[in-house]
């Protein structure tokens, strides 16, 4: 078994103090930490988004940072500002809310485009420009942002640009009687989310010195030419499948290869296999396919889209 794997286990036993159902959302985000990738939850409301980005920033032992995206927010108010200060007499950088590990950028749909877009350059190059200097965020800064679906009230689509930076979009679900009725009775005994350090005590699992381990260990995870094929062809079939106006950008293809190293490592082995590729693909795919119109008319979704994506490349033997 690989460290990876140990510390993925370690993980998500710790999670399972505080999260109820599923652990692949969770799952999936510390994969993309691990990577340097940025991820999107989209779910109705109350579907603890926000308390699994919280539980991840505890586990890894990252400062965590929260911005409330709402159709008023300035972009200053997400990366910072430069004020004259009269005391010193000179221009001063406020650092904003940016300027973390894990910054939850939360409901980020409920803001317009201008301000959406000041997250571009943090994403994109973990560094922020103000007053033409530029301030780096660190490696491991990660953006974890939970939209709406966009069929919601008041939400704003996020642009392409924009969406094609997130490395995966996960889709978080509700809860199944079971889970509800866990969830039920862990509140009967006293649970409380807001006392998640009271939860979550002892040193965490995967803090800064084991990220770094885990990142070298990923890195020296094989992947065949056979894999790479596979990879490049599903990428290749998404920009020409005749249901999408436009398919998968590069960025897909160095999301699964290096996503595929993280999950083969959690796994614990040294190899990608396509089965990573595939489980993969829905994730990393799902937000970067623009379906045409006749086909959502005829019923299609992004879901679908990806599936059929799938079925037209051969899966390597």
């Amino acid at each position: 078994m690989t460290r990876t794997a140990e510390v993925f286990a370690e993980v998500e036993r710790a999670a399972a103090a505080v999260l109820v159902g599923s652990m692949d959302p969770l799952r999936l985000s510390l994969l993309t930490m691990v990577v340097g990738g940025h991820v999107l939850l989209e779910g109705l409301p109350g579907t603890a988004k926000t308390l699994m980005a919280r539980t991840l920033a505890h586990l890894t032992g990252a400062n965590f940072g929260r911005v409330q995206f709402t159709p008023d927010l300035l972009p200053a108010d997400i990366v910072g500002s430069v004020v004259y200060d009269q005391r010193l007499g000179r221009f001063e950088v406020r650092p904003g809310p940016v300027f973390t590990d894990v910054l939850l950028a939360d409901e980020i749909n409920r803001s317009p485009a201008k301000t959406q877009a000041a997250l571009l350059e943090a994403m994109e190059e973990r560094q922020v420009t103000l007053d033409g200097r530029s301030h780096p965020l660190g490696d491991r800064f990660m953006v974890l942002a939970t939209q709406n679906p966009i069929e919601l009230e008041g939400t704003f689509p996020l642009p392409e640009a924009e969406l094609d930076r997130f490395m995966v979009k996960v889709a978080v679900p509700s809860l199944g009687v079971e889970g509800e009725l866990e969830l039920a009775r862990r509140v009967d005994q006293g649970f409380d989310a807001n006392r998640l350090e009271e939860i979550l005590t002892g040193p965490p699992p995967a803090g800064p010195e084991v990220l770094l381990h885990l990142r070298s260990e990923v890195a020296g995870v094989s992947c065949s030419e056979e894999v790479r094929s596979y990879i490049s062809s599903i990428v290749a079939a998404s920009r020409e499948a005749p249901e999408l106006t436009f398919g998968a950008s590069s960025r897909a293809t160095v999301a699964l290869v290096r996503l595929g190293k993280a999950r083969a490592a959690a796994g614990g082995r040294q190899f990608v296999t396509p089965e990573d590729v595939k489980e993969l693909c829905m994730p990393v795919l799902r937000h970067r396919l623009q379906l045409r119109p006749e086909a959502e008319m005829q019923g299609l979704d992004e879901t679908s889209a990806v599936g059929r994506v799938l079925a037209r490349v051969a899966v390597p033997r």
